[in-house]
């Protein structure tokens, strides 16, 4: 597959943003307009898509009206990057109307998290355009921004050369649960090193993803996870389905990121290393848990379909090609 990235933003660009999956609900409407100042004061344009703030049931809109957002927003020269506003549960209703050749013939940054995982991985897949698993609108720029991610996002989308990356020094949670949790930084969990294009996300969407055309090609790949998972026991059935559809028979290796649910669950009975060890003792891959990808903490930018290299018992991380031209 020919790789395909979207060029660099540089102040004056307009950015649009999309809902694709739930409807923006009216107690985060400040966080909203807060992620849109944000914007703004980078020295972007923000466009707001027609039904961004609609409202179709627990969707913001209907599939069709989801979609030609979208298809607006990439056929749209003046657009340079697409960022979703929030995450939710039902992107999937657009997989089958989506365009895929004319976003592949405009490419452009398309950036969202947790539901996004929906489109990310399927639009790389289909078109070989790079996609940013990080900021949404909400979540991302609505809330304040930390000196590090701010730096991995300027390098990521405004410079393109991200290099190594580390762990967060003002890391923080973002709930009410975990705003107190102790941050032990990056942890080994299997020695190794390895080499493949990332690809991943939160692991609900990845599963969807099963006999259907929009699974992901884990061939050779650096896979990342994240989930709002609930327990221990959720991620354990969770990766032991990762196991049985043979992804962990196909990738060099695996970062994990934040599994929030399981995190601040005190009475927890393992901890999500001793569950991704036993359920993977038969392979040999390496293993990096990271703190800066998932729910209710602050993301870096996770490039889809670029080359990474990662050293777990280094705790070495590193984006090895450009991220945007």
């Amino acid at each position: 597959m020919k790789i395909i990235k979207p060029k660099k933003l540089q102040k004056g660009d307009t950015v649009m943003i999309v809902s694709p999956s739930n409807s923006v609900p009216k107690i985060l409407k400040s966080q909203f307009d807060n992620g849109i100042k944000t914007l703004e004061d980078m020295g972007l344009t923000v466009s707001i898509g027609k039904n961004v703030l609609g409202r179709y049931h627990y969707s913001s809109g209907t599939t069709e009206e989801r979609l030609s957002d979208i298809h607006e927003a990439f056929a749209d020269d003046n657009i340079k990057a697409v960022i979703m506003s929030i995450g939710g549960n039902t992107a999937n209703h657009l997989l089958d109307g989506l365009d895929f050749d004319l976003i592949k013939e405009n490419p452009k940054i398309f950036s969202g998290i947790s539901d996004g995982t929906t489109l990310l991985d399927p639009i790389f897949s289909k078109t070989g355009l790079v996609t940013y698993h990080g900021p949404d609108l909400i979540f991302g720029f609505g809330l304040p921004i930390s000196p590090m991610v701010k730096e991995n996002l300027m390098k990521t989308w405004f410079g393109g050369k991200v290099g190594q990356l580390a762990p967060n020094s003002n890391w923080s949670g973002l709930d009410e649960l975990n705003k107190n949790e102790e941050y032990k930084g990056w942890q080994c969990i299997r020695n190794g090193r390895a080499t493949g294009r990332l690809v991943g996300g939160n692991t609900t969407c990845l599963t969807n993803f099963d006999s259907t055309q929009f699974r992901p090609n884990y061939n050779n790949s650096i896979l990342f996870l994240e989930s709002f998972a609930p327990s221990a026991k959720e991620l354990d059935r969770v990766f032991t389905h990762f196991r049985q559809t043979r992804i962990f028979e196909e990738i060099n290796g695996l970062i994990l990121g934040y599994f929030f649910g399981a995190a601040v669950d005190k009475n927890q009975s393992r901890a999500v290393r001793d569950v991704i060890l036993e359920v993977t003792k038969e392979y040999d891959f390496p293993i990096l848990e990271i703190g800066e990808i998932g729910h209710n903490v602050e993301n870096y930018i996770i490039p889809i379909g670029c080359q990474t290299t990662i050293d777990a018992e280094k705790k070495y991380f590193a984006i090895d090609e450009d991220t945007v031209l």
